[in-house]
């Protein structure tokens, strides 16, 4: 798949599932403490955790602004990955899945929140065909919704305990749907949204993470 211009805003989501070599709360400990900041402190614009809101698996995931696609081959943060710590590393090898999805940005109905107003419910809706500005648009007027950003993913990885790792299996597009309510879920915007799509999952906010890089 090809790549994108360098100049492009990035987007990365990554889900998870700790399964039984790890604990939740050492998984949890882990993303909290150590992984997520680290990041937050220099490299994405925003971040936030989401719980899995539909009951399926992987139950976890995690979603980062990036200003540029550039920064994802860049070697100060290809070396974060490089050079794990010894508790990221042997915590990495345990989970059951880690899916690591790196796209950019297409378009957007308004920019990005900040932590303190990340939404507290999130729909993705994958696929394979580019999405078209009415499927941007799908929850205009809709109780709740906040905003819609579209991605194209360009390079992915899943890897898992025990698990051969596997390259470019996710879905090509994704349409991120923001919302302040689970209204969305009955409304009729919500099967045109979803109608068609590979991969449909809700989720909830967990905890949103501000930047916390110095200003210049």
């Amino acid at each position: 798949m090809s790549a994108p211009s360098p100049s492009a805003p990035g987007y990365l989501w990554v889900l998870s599932e700790p399964g039984s070599q790890a604990t939740v709360q050492e998984f949890q400990d882990w993303y909290d403490n150590e992984h997520v900041p680290l990041r937050m402190a220099k490299y994405f614009e925003t971040g936030a955790r989401y719980e899995a809101a539909d009951d399926l698996k992987p139950g976890w995931s995690a979603a980062y602004d990036i200003s540029s696609v550039a920064l994802f081959s860049d070697d100060k943060y290809t070396r974060l990955r490089a050079n794990r710590s010894p508790r990221e590393g042997a915590l990495v090898a345990r989970l059951e899945t880690l899916d690591r999805r790196t796209a950019e940005k297409l378009a957007e109905t308004s920019a990005p929140p900040a932590a303190a107003h990340a939404p507290r419910f999130v729909l993705t809706a994958a696929g394979d065909d580019a999405p078209r500005d009415d499927e941007l648009r799908a929850f205009e007027g809709v109780e709740g919704w906040r905003r819609s950003h579209a991605h194209r993913v360009y390079d992915s990885l899943v890897i898992g305990h025990g698990k051969e790792p596997r390259t470019n299996v996710a879905p090509k597009f994704v349409v991120i749907h923001e919302f302040d309510t689970e209204a969305y879920v009955s409304s009729p915007a919500y099967a045109k949204a979803t109608d068609g799509k590979a991969e449909v999952r809700r989720w909830k906010l967990y905890r949103a993470t501000p930047n916390t890089a110095a200003k210049a």
